[in-house]
């Protein structure tokens, strides 16, 4: 039978990137039918997995969320089960994530749970923020009555297998906003028969720059990041006509984030406008905030303490988004983090990778949650 250790190996080796999940996704059914798990759903959805595991009665319905893809990086690791693709790896640790699921479906069926219902959902494209909006918006879930919904994240940087924990905002809303401004090219020598966007890229970035309020304990906080600008070409006989600038912006709350999205496009359109330039906005990579129900947030803080396992309650959220904030949003949920060693390389560095230590911590931690929810 296959390992823990050896699936995750396996899925890190062989990475794909969001929404082209597909060997992966084929590699993850087969080793669960292998199980002896009956009922999976496959290709709802991009290449998520739902795959279903029924208690002798009936009982509340518990959903555990992991991710399928990894990212654009080119790896820098020499070990045996390094990526064998060129530029793609899981320097998120999605590998390990998907890996803690598949040991938890081991534990299941070798000692099943006497009631409830459980969901094991293999998501993908969360690295880009939209397979958890595809999923929902697939209908899958709306035939099972969904009492909770559990998942975790993997972070360096904090003690190996400490859980932490966050009673309400885990995650920020984060959304990145892509902005073409529109003029009209002209000989350089002749710039005035021409709109150059130079001006108006100045004052957009300017008052992107005045949206900054880094403090986390504000509730005004917002980080406007710059992330590519682009304007005209290498022509130097040429007058600039077009220009694109990227952003990503973040802050703790779905309604204040939309109100402030309104008034980027407001302010952008006036610039353009003052400059005669025509503009278009393309909001891309949406993560909703991530809001930890009371009562999920103390059936993890219980089940950690029931293992034994080191507890760190957070008295800030992190600042980096999670497509999971959609399930908290909709559903009673939770997201909880593992830590993946004081000395761990970063997520999304070339050198991360996820340690195997947290298979056997993470499948513990949904197993224990699913006995004190479903015998209650």
């Amino acid at each position: 039978m296959t390992t823990a250790i050896e699936f995750r190996r396996h899925i890190h080796a062989n990475p794909e990137l969001s929404t082209g999940e597909k060997k992966t996704s084929d590699y993850v059914v087969s080793e669960l039918k292998k199980l002896g798990i009956k009922k999976i759903h496959h290709g709802f959805s991009m290449h998520s997995i739902l795959a279903e595991i029924d208690g002798n009665e009936s009982g509340p319905t518990i959903l555990f969320r992991c991710e399928l893809d990894a990212l654009p990086i080119q790896e820098e690791s020499n070990f045996a089960h390094r990526s064998t693709i060129e530029e793609v790896s899981h320097q998120c640790g999605h590998d390990g994530h998907a890996a803690t699921m598949f040991r938890f479906a081991q534990k299941l069926m070798e000692i099943p749970l006497k009631k409830g219902k459980i969901l094991l959902f293999f998501q993908s494209a969360e690295e880009i923020g939209s397979g958890a909006k595809a999923a929902i918006e697939s209908g899958i879930f709306k035939q099972f009555p969904i009492d909770y919904a559990f998942a975790f994240h993997n972070f360096p940087g904090f003690p190996m297998g400490e859980i932490i924990v966050k009673k309400g905002l885990f995650t920020p809303c984060v959304e990145s906003g892509i902005f073409e401004l529109i003029g009209k090219t002209s000989h350089a020598a002749e710039p005035s028969k021409g709109i150059n966007p130079a001006l108006a890229i100045a004052e957009i970035i300017q008052y992107f720059d005045s949206l900054n309020n880094p403090d986390k304990t504000s509730t005004d906080f917002f980080v406007a990041t710059p992330i590519h600008i682009e304007m005209g070409e290498k022509a130097y006989g040429t007058s600039a006509g077009k220009a694109t600038i990227g952003y990503t912006f973040r802050n703790w709350e779905n309604e204040k984030f939309d109100a402030m999205k309104a008034k980027i496009i407001q302010k952008v359109d006036e610039v353009s406008n003052k400059y005669k330039l025509e503009f278009s906005a393309n909001w891309i990579e949406s993560f909703n905030a991530n809001n930890n129900n009371a009562t999920a947030y103390n059936e993890v803080k219980i089940a950690a303490k029931t293992q034994k396992f080191d507890l760190l309650d957070l008295e800030k959220p992190f600042e980096f988004g999670e497509d999971f904030g959609l399930f908290t949003k909709k559903y009673k949920g939770a997201m909880f983090g593992i830590g993946s060693g004081i000395n761990q390389a970063p997520l999304h560095s070339s050198k991360f990778d996820f340690p195997d230590e947290l298979l056997e911590i993470g499948s513990s931690m949904f197993y224990q949650m699913s006995k004190q929810i479903l015998n209650k």
